[in-house]
């Protein structure tokens, strides 16, 4: 049945959120729990844009500190602390081995000066301080890395979120917990400004029809397309970014521990991170001025990746790609920064007051470690805007949903006690809870309910068919593309779940009760969206 917008457009908002990534959700999030009417239109769906292409790191930025942007590397340090608290589930702590060679452009003096301040600047840490090793111990701590002039390597610790779409889902749920209107497939049109109220024209892209969103105030958060969001609603003058792509390739395993290395060619650094029984390798940093919609990893690209790490891991099978991701940073334009990456990372909220838009905000810049912190500002400017009275800013301590427990590990043990005695194997409850924190005992709940529900999506893998049941139920999932790259992990292994992809479809079609075209059309989309995502070929 065609979903019907109108009764949740009834209502007038205090703030519209456009964008539905890192930065829009932890709007409405924030401006919820204080109590404001949010509404949040997200033209794809949660962290479809950069937040799914990203390294998917919660980290201070240690590259930072060679840029002297300490304030940004001391934000980033203090939101990692906070959601490692907030969302244990789907926010860990990772070891990041970074090896020093005799011609490294970065020496072991001056690494070691990095470590300590970044220790420094952590003085409020959970996660333990840097330590060295000799040349002996790094070789015996990576047994494929290259000897040839190593002179030792640091251990630093940082975090890793390895379903960062997850965190956006969280943000939005919690949201909706308190009030919110929270739409995706649903993109923002038009805006025009009648008294004291914005009107904005919502297309349901799921089914075409048009709604009329009224809001106080708008909050422009849609990450690299926020220019083009301006030009389309507010007609902008001039672009605000400076739009940076960035790549990624899923390769087999090469290293215990996630590695930080130092490309030869451009002095750029990389990472190598631990995904599983893989390894995704990345990022690059390039211009780029295309379709935001088909960003694409080209073959130069993918060549200087696999050529840089096998440098550092010439043992390695990097030729191997599984498959590769390929997103666009939002950076606010400096022209005083010649090369991509010389543009700091810091975030700027405009208010487009002086150019007759009282109320209209842009959020530009941002990263995903910093999404809380980005969301307490904007939050903290309309509400000054709006002179309205709401509860204090509570997300440093709230909880994320899945986050109600304080060791993930006891909980893990605790569910496999509870519903091992329903035939569910410890590797399927440890999925679900990676993936749904303290929520996983509802989708298992569901699986005892509908015991058809309890079967494997694909025989050999942790995932069950309650996960898509419980995700159109509660997580706004309408899509193939939303169930198996944003909901759950099994379109981010290799196969990107092509082989299981028919059947999701089909399941789906039923549940949102779609015909055979309408089921067709979802499937053709989601080959679609993994045809953006190469390999190279077996």
């Amino acid at each position: 049945m065609p979903r019907d917008l109108s009764a949740a457009f009834a209502q007038q908002f205090d703030m519209l959120v456009i964008g539905g990534g890192s930065n829009g959700t932890a709007v409405a999030r924030d401006a919820a729990l204080r109590g404001l009417k949010v509404a949040l239109l997200e033209k794809e769906d949660f962290g479809y844009g950069t937040v799914s292409r990203s390294t998917r790191l919660i980290h201070g930025g240690l590259r930072y500190l060679e840029l002297f942007d300490f304030g940004l590397v001391r934000e980033g340090l203090r939101e990692r602390e906070i959601l490692l608290r907030t969302a244990p589930h789907l926010v860990h702590p990772l070891a990041f081995f970074t090896p020093v060679y005799k011609n490294s452009r970065v020496g072991v003096p001056k690494l070691r000066v990095g470590m300590w301040l970044y220790d420094l600047l952590s003085w409020d840490k959970s996660l333990p301080r840097h330590r060295f090793l000799n040349r002996e111990e790094a070789a015996a701590a990576e047994p494929l890395l290259t000897t040839e002039g190593l002179r030792g390597a640091f251990v630093y610790y940082d975090g890793h979120v390895p379903m960062p779409e997850r965190l956006c889902l969280e943000a939005a749920l919690q949201a909706a917990a308190h009030g919110a209107v929270i739409v995706n497939h649903a993109r923002a049109e038009k805006l025009q400004r009648t008294g004291d109220l914005y009107l904005v024209t919502a297309r349901d892209e799921l089914t075409a029809r048009t709604y009329e969103v009224r809001a106080k105030s708008v909050i422009n958060a849609t990450g690299p397309w926020a220019d083009e969001v301006n030009d389309r609603l507010v007609g902008a003058a001039q672009p605000e970014l400076r739009r940076t792509k960035g790549i990624h390739l899923l390769v087999p395993k090469l290293s215990r521990h996630a590695v930080v290395m130092l490309a030869e060619s451009d002095g750029r650094l990389f990472f190598a991170i631990p995904w599983g029984d893989y390894t995704y390798i990345g990022t690059t940093d390039t211009d780029f001025s295309g379709d935001l919609d088909r960003v694409r990893a080209e073959r130069e690209e993918f060549e200087y990746l696999i050529r840089e790490t096998k440098r550092v891991f010439p043992g390695a099978d990097v030729g191997r790609v599984h498959f590769s991701t390929a997103g666009v940073r939002p950076l606010v334009r400096d022209p005083r920064a010649r090369h991509e990456g010389q543009v700091s990372r810091k975030h700027r909220v405009k208010h487009h007051e002086d150019e007759g838009y009282p109320g209209y905000f842009s959020v530009l810049g941002g990263k995903i470690t910093n999404m809380r912190a980005v969301a307490e500002e904007t939050v903290d400017k309309a509400v000054r805007f709006l002179k309205a009275q709401v509860k204090p800013c509570t997300t440093r301590e709230a909880l994320f949903p899945g986050g109600m427990h304080p060791d993930m590990d006891r909980f893990k043990e605790e569910l496999a006690g509870r519903y091992g005695a329903h035939g569910f194997a410890r590797e399927t409850v440890n999925n679900l809870v990676d993936l749904y924190g303290t929520v996983a005992s509802e989708v298992l709940d569901l699986a005892v309910q509908e015991p058809e529900l309890a079967r494997p999506v694909r025989e050999g893998e942790p995932d069950i068919w309650a996960q898509l049941a419980f995700s159109v139920r509660r997580e706004w999932t309408y899509t193939t593309a939303d169930f198996l790259l944003r909901r759950s992990s099994m379109g981010l292994r290799p196969g990107m779940a092509l082989q299981v992809a028919p059947e999701v479809a089909r399941r789906l079609g039923r549940y949102l009760q779609r015909t055979d075209e309408e089921v067709a059309a979802d499937l053709a989309a989601y080959e679609q969206a993994v045809a953006l995502m190469p390999g190279t070929p077996d």
